[in-house]
């Protein structure tokens, strides 16, 4: 029997974020359909619930330094640290691989740069699977387009919106790069009305009166936290009986973002309506449990994964117009979108979702049915598929 190729996935953490999933979810296709390829996965030494999910399903892991880059060494110019990162986990992953023929290393975002700097020198191909748009500082517009030119030999983009930037400021990618839409299943049934009530209640500290607004994802820069708490100040004066609750955790040594917000939240007049939970692994039952789901981005997200998983709770979205959520959100017809920082028009948003209940119920039915028929996991693993086949 040939024996399959050895196809290695790098990691940059092992959260359950949004890049996170998409690799979970292609891994665990490729395992239980591919009779081509076998998944390796490389990720760093951190406790996490991927780690454990992967272990759990007897995915081959491999941590080692993943030689993570950060803005701040793309400000400061500080590479030194990256190549001990790098030479290091060379060592390990020779030592781990010493008995396999690798044909191909994917890297799970550009921050990633171990399978690009291996590859350069060794026989495997490498694929960047690019998760972000970097468009600040200008250094990163420029240092990531040339890596892109020449520290791959495919490009895949998870949205139209990260193609466009990337092939716009470098037109030559076009003739390597791909658009991949990441790809989500529903995981599990859906909850029932008491199980919904308990999470309300224990999460949220709400009643079935409260009409429960909620923005799930990383608490960090980009995420738009302070821009919806400024425009929930308002809808409250309108509406007593909403509430707002923000559910994730900041990235690695970020804490200061969340000590941030919590302090805006609890110098306002409506921090009594306002909850903090931590990330949750029932990611489902916690969108079923809101009522509505606000993506608030102040910068461009490449994809915005989170509105997918509300869509598939059967929730109604309201996103900022910019990057991937403006290309997976139909307004007014799969979910509202308003322009970018405008605190007027996302008042204004959250009001037409509780004002018109049948209007609501229609997105969320054309959202759920959009989402089932075009982000499903295994058209995301064909169409990887295809490109393996063409590569490798």
């Amino acid at each position: 029997m040939k024996s399959k190729k050895n196809i290695v996935y790098v990691s940059i953490s092992s959260d359950m974020y949004g890049s996170s999933k998409v690799l979970l979810s292609l891994v665990m296709q490729m395992k239980s359909q591919s009779k081509e390829y076998n998944p390796i996965v490389c990720m760093p030494y951190e406790d996490g619930p991927l780690k454990d999910i992967l272990i759990s399903k007897g995915i081959h892991t491999i941590e080692m330094p993943v030689v993570k880059l950060t803005r701040s060494m793309l400000r400061s110019f500080k590479f030194i640290g990256l190549l001990k990162q790098y030479y290091r986990a060379k060592r390990i992953f020779k030592r781990e691989t010493r008995e396999m023929t690798i044909c191909c290393i994917q890297s799970n975002t550009l921050a990633t740069l171990f399978g690009a700097l291996y590859c350069l020198f060794h026989k495997p191909k490498h694929i960047f699977h690019v998760h972000e748009i970097m468009d600040r500082p200008k250094i990163a517009r420029f240092f990531f387009k040339n890596l892109l030119r020449f520290f791959s030999d495919r490009v895949v983009y998870n949205s139209e919106a990260t193609y466009d930037f990337y092939n716009r400021i470098a037109p030559s990618l076009r003739k390597k790069s791909v658009t991949i839409l990441n790809g989500v299943d529903r995981s599990g049934d859906e909850i029932s009305s008491s199980e919904k009530k308990q999470i309300r209640e224990q999460l949220f500290n709400a009643e079935d009166s409260n009409f429960l607004i909620g923005l799930v994802g990383r608490i960090n820069r980009l995420k738009g936290h302070s821009l919806l708490l400024n425009a929930f100040k308002e809808v409250s004066e309108k509406y007593p009986n909403t509430k707002l609750c923000f559910v994730g955790s900041t990235p690695p040594d970020q804490e200061f973002y969340l000590a941030n917000l919590r302090r805006e939240v609890n110098s306002s007049m409506v921090a009594d309506k306002v909850c903090f939970t931590d990330f949750q692994k029932n990611i489902f039952g916690v969108l079923e449990s809101l009522d509505l789901v606000i993506v608030p981005s102040t910068e461009p997200e490449s994809f915005g994964l989170i509105v997918v998983e509300a869509m598939l709770a059967k929730k109604a979205v309201i996103g900022s117009n910019i990057g991937g959520i403006s290309t997976i959100i139909d307004a007014d017809e799969t979910g509202l979108l308003f322009k970018p920082n405008n605190k007027v028009e996302l008042v204004a948003a959250i009001s037409q979702m509780i004002e018109k209940p049948d209007v609501k119920e229609k997105i969320e039915a054309k959202a759920y049915q959009k989402a089932i028929a075009k982000y499903s996991t295994n058209t995301m693993y064909q169409k990887f598929n295809e490109v393996y086949h063409k590569l490798l």
